[in-house]
């Protein structure tokens, strides 16, 4: 009979023991899930908000990619109008005179405008770690956009900067002359030209030269800026459409 107590006992302590093994067992499983709950939650609200931050991002850089590009247009057809021009003063098909006329009337060949791209979500991506949460190939696209195409974009802002700002000082100097100057007339801006150190530097084979060199830049630079316009636009359409499976954005108007 003792012996029946005493196992029945053990028994009924092993399973207290069992139960309270049981309870903090779950206890700190389910804390757990809990906390990895609350992180997954806390890592999809950060995801959300560095999908939203970068669709920002994509955005400002198309609208200054639409601006770059259309100062690029219009100063290929200002150099080509330009060159047009010398061809036919060396032509003898205008006077001098004409010709001053047509360089004042196209002004500044090319306002060059150069295209920055705004990096700052990417960095933060890259510095948290948090760019990992985006799948591969988005992953890749975004490295391909923010590094490679970032230093193809450095390197072209610096040639078109060089090449347009040395066209300015050195070969068609009228047009610092304006910024410079007070002249409100073209009978005013046309003194200009009456100096013969100018007559003979405008009717020099090398002013043809270097705008046929800055046309070529100009031209140059509109296939770069169309290879960035490629490349962003695959990345927007990688990072909507990845947007819209996670549920950042609607599939319709693309509003949050």
């Amino acid at each position: 009979m003792k012996a029946y107590i005493k196992t029945r006992m053990s028994n009924q302590l092993g399973l207290l023991y069992f139960l309270d093994f049981l309870v903090v067992f779950l206890g700190i499983s389910v804390s757990f899930w809990l906390n990895e709950w609350n992180s997954n939650r806390e890592n999809e609200r950060l995801h959300h908000r560095d999908v939203q931050a970068l669709l920002v991002d994509l955005e400002h850089d198309s609208k200054s990619l639409k601006q770059v590009h259309q100062y690029i247009l219009e100063g290929e057809m200002n150099a080509l109008r330009l060159l047009h021009v010398i061809q036919n003063q060396r032509a003898q098909e205008l006077t001098y005179d004409a010709f001053v006329d047509s360089i004042i009337a196209i002004d500044y060949v090319y306002h060059y405008s150069t295209f920055f791209m705004v990096e700052a979500t990417y960095k933060s991506l890259v510095n948290t770690g948090r760019i990992q949460e985006f799948p591969p190939d988005i992953n890749l696209s975004l490295r391909d956009y923010y590094e490679a195409v970032a230093k193809q974009v450095d390197d072209n802002n610096h040639l078109v900067d060089y090449v347009a700002m040395n066209y300015y000082n050195e070969a068609h100097p009228y047009l610092h002359y304006v910024l410079m100057d007070n002249a409100e007339t073209a009978e005013e801006n046309r003194l200009f030209f009456q100096d013969e150190s100018v007559r003979k530097h405008y009717l020099d084979l090398q002013f043809y030269f270097r705008t046929l060199a800055l046309n070529d830049r100009i031209r140059l630079h509109l296939r770069q800026v169309n290879t960035y316009v490629d490349k962003l636009k695959n990345l927007d359409s990688l990072v909507r459409s990845h947007a819209v499976l996670d549920g950042v954005i609607g599939i319709k108007n693309g509003n949050e």
